[in-house]
């Protein structure tokens, strides 16, 4: 069996990958985190837990060593220059592929500066020589968390993308069409934007919710700025405060309303609905409280 490395391993995407791919009895997979305690999980499901960080070169070298196929995920200001670090690394490892976790509609002049910068990272992963697959996802149906706070307390979903729709994508499936593209190669060499089933407004949103709940969900739009100044109360850095604000104003213009049957391609399946969303996932969340 093929070696498979997958970074940022103890996140949305990057734990889902690590897990599908034990479930299904698959030898050679390999997580490479930052900090092993919070990968007992992966480790439990039969991955070995490879401890390194991307701007400790020898980490990397460590732990991309026998790998066919890296998973890449990275996050944060520092994305491009994370991204930059391992693929450098796997050429000179060896490594035969790399499958790379994008953002949606990836480009050097794009709205937010996550777009720029997997901009960026996708040049540089096309030039490298590997073997790739660029899979960019659109707005992950898990940002809903965010507001199981107001949905508890008040039954309001406050957000900053006015009446803009968006293909909403929830990360499992994001990260079902990763171990497809980590597992076979007919899509090599393609560039895949990964969306949910339908482009819906956040009163859709907000409806799916109520039905779930059985009660009234409200939706209040708010400015683009007040989701950058509530992130930014709630303790999160001003880089991805900042991001917010910019992809919610791309939102608000319909940067993000369309659709693709990619998940479907990939997979097999077809992407989870926001209603599958809310009853599986932040329904419950909501209730928890």
């Amino acid at each position: 069996m093929k070696n498979i490395v997958v970074t940022g391993a103890t996140g949305n995407i990057g734990s889902r990958v690590v897990l599908e791919l034990t479930a299904r009895k698959r030898e050679g997979v390999m997580a490479f985190v930052r900090d092993p305690v919070k990968a007992a999980r992966l480790a439990a499901s039969g991955a070995t837990i490879r401890r390194g960080a991307f701007e400790d070169t020898a980490s990397l070298r460590a732990g991309f060593a026998g790998a066919d196929t890296v998973v890449l995920i990275t996050a944060g200001s520092a994305l491009a220059e994370q991204a930059a670090a391992a693929i450098d690394v796997a050429r000179a490892a060896g490594v035969r592929k790399i499958v790379r976790i994008s953002s949606l509609k990836a480009d050097i002049e794009g709205p937010t500066d996550a777009t720029r910068q997997d901009g960026r990272t996708e040049a540089k992963l096309r030039a490298s020589g590997l073997t790739h697959v660029i899979l960019r996802g659109h707005c992950f149906m898990q940002n809903l968390l965010a507001s199981v706070g107001s949905l508890r307390s008040e039954g309001k979903l406050y957000f900053g993308t006015g009446s803009g729709k968006m293909g909403l994508i929830d990360t499992r499936d994001i990260a079902d069409a990763a171990v497809a593209a980590a597992t076979s190669d007919a899509w090599d060499g393609q560039t895949l934007e990964l969306t949910g089933p339908a482009a819906i407004d956040y009163d859709a949103v907000a409806a799916a919710l109520g039905r779930e709940l059985g009660r009234d969900v409200t939706y209040v739009p708010v400015p683009p700025t007040a989701v950058g100044e509530a992130a930014r109360r709630f303790g999160t850095d001003e880089w991805t405060a900042k991001v917010l604000t910019d992809y919610c104003t791309a939102y608000a213009k319909g940067w993000g309303d369309f659709t693709t049957q990619e998940v479907a391609k990939l997979t097999g399946h077809e992407p989870r609905s926001i209603a599958e969303f809310a009853r599986e996932v932040l329904a419950p969340a909501v209730r928890a409280g």
